[in-house]
């Protein structure tokens, strides 16, 4: 299903642009010169891919797949190129032609990989099983995360806990819980397990790593995550960690080289998207001025790149004296103060007007925040931009690590924690999963948040 998938999205893809450039070119539509040229590319494809183990690519991260499929289509309109440019004559070649299907293909190829995967995952046959060694939290949260993603393509097996005396035997939402890591290996041979997740946040001793090491000669493929990485978000940008459970903690984002190529890659979306919503933009503040007396924009300090403050520019979505009536609320209401120290927001806040209530379900009140982007003062994807409140309590309640990798980089737009768990969790794991992003960025990660902050928006899942 996914061969064929990839094989009639790029003919859809190949076709289009053919007919688009006879449209407005002077050619006509020569399909069946043509033939022999869709033909190789597809099949091409097809065998990069398998190469490069897209088929079925269990337990590829999604920048993973992106990266890939940018690279097999790349390659495989570079060899059909060259092919075409050896064989004069025999082969039609247009350069235009080929640079907008190779342009085209990648976005279309990887949004229909991601769909397809989706699609299947819901049926018993779709995926491999997997082993969870870990401390039982932590394994159960592998679980809820494994079977909220199906697409991921692992399917839970069996809980093993480490300790075997203090083992809840049993079973977890239908997946058998046993104790003893000792059981690993015979699991593994006797079921032909190739794949095991460990997570063991708090054991770390010479003895686990000999006996991980055992494991991973028998299962050949181990992921390991450890206390600073979070099960939602692990298999979106892959850790590389090794069996003593140690994790590359280099904070990416500070590297000047890699600075400067998100820089660029911010200014390539931004610089389109503001002329394109422009419009809508116009439309939203004509609505906000007319439903509610105030301004239509709404600035506030941020704290932003090496600590500097900044004035973010939002839409307008609450009563024009916010700031005052939510310190009034929570003087007196303790469980309203509760809330916001939790989450850093209320989810009925009463602040907010109905057209602001609307903006924020759908995330449209950001919109304006491209202008901080053209500015330099934020990043289309990266960590939610904080106030300068709750970047005073990093010193107090929250570990200063985080505050180290927040300062080095520029807080974006939408982001990891944005698509993922939202507004639905604590700010605690906010700090885990920004941390995360922040270690392991690419801009093929940049590009898949990106395409899932669309289904986000237009669903509007998680915002308040």
């Amino acid at each position: 299903m996914m061969v064929l998938t990839d094989c009639v999205t790029l003919a859809l893809v190949l076709c289009a642009v053919l007919a688009v450039r006879a449209f407005y070119g002077e050619i006509g539509l020569p399909i069946r010169e043509w033939v022999p040229v869709f033909v190789a590319i597809i099949a091409s494809n097809v065998v990069a891919s398998a190469w490069r183990g897209i088929y079925p690519g269990y337990g590829v991260c999604a920048s993973a797949l992106l990266r890939s499929t940018f690279y097999t289509l790349t390659g495989v309109f570079a060899g059909v190129i060259a092919l075409s440019l050896l064989t004069t004559g025999s082969l039609p070649y247009l350069r235009s032609i080929m640079f907008l299907a190779w342009v085209a293909s990648v976005p279309a190829l990887s949004i229909a990989r991601m769909a397809i995967r989706r699609m299947i995952s819901h049926f018993e046959w779709y995926g491999e099983p997997v082993i969870i060694l870990g401390e039982a939290s932590l394994a159960y949260q592998i679980v809820d995360t494994l079977r909220e993603h199906g697409h991921i393509g692992l399917r839970p097996f069996i809980i093993v806990e480490y300790n075997e005396p203090n083992a809840e035997y049993g079973y977890y939402k239908n997946v058998p819980v046993i104790g003893g890591i000792d059981n690993v290996v015979p699991l593994a041979k006797h079921f032909r397990i190739s794949r095991c997740v460990v997570a063991l946040a708090h054991v770390n001793t010479e003895a686990v790593a000999k006996k991980l090491e055992m494991i991973c000669q028998v299962v050949p493929q181990t992921t390991v995550i450890g206390e600073q990485v979070p099960p939602s978000v692990m298999w979106i940008s892959n850790s590389q960690t090794d069996i003593t459970m140690t994790t590359d903690v280099a904070l990416r984002l500070r590297q000047p080289a890699l600075r400067l190529k998100k820089r660029l890659f911010d200014l390539a979306i931004a610089m389109p998207l503001l002329i394109v919503t422009a419009p809508l933009m116009a439309i939203i503040a004509m609505a906000i001025r007319v439903s509610s007396r105030g301004p239509a924009f709404y600035t506030q300090e941020r704290v932003g790149d090496k600590g500097k403050t900044f004035r973010v520019l939002k839409f307008r979505t609450m009563v024009t004296n916010a700031d005052e009536a939510l310190n009034a609320m929570l003087a007196i209401d303790e469980s309203l103060r509760d809330e916001y120290l939790h989450f850093h927001k209320l989810k009925n806040d009463p602040r907010i007007t109905k057209v602001g209530r609307w903006l924020r379900k759908f995330s449209l009140d950001e919109l304006p925040q491209l202008w901080n982007v053209m500015r330099g003062d934020m990043a289309i994807v990266g960590p939610r931009p904080m106030l300068p409140v709750e970047f005073s309590l990093l010193g107090k309640s929250i570990p200063a690590a985080y505050a180290d990798a927040y300062m080095s980089s520029r807080p974006g737009i939408t982001g990891l924690w944005q698509v993922t768990v939202r507004s639905t969790e604590s700010f605690s794991v906010r700090m885990s999963v920004d941390r995360y992003y922040i270690r392991n960025w690419s801009l093929f990660l940049d590009f898949y948040l990106l395409l899932r902050t669309i289904g986000v928006v237009f669903t509007g899942r998680g915002g308040y």
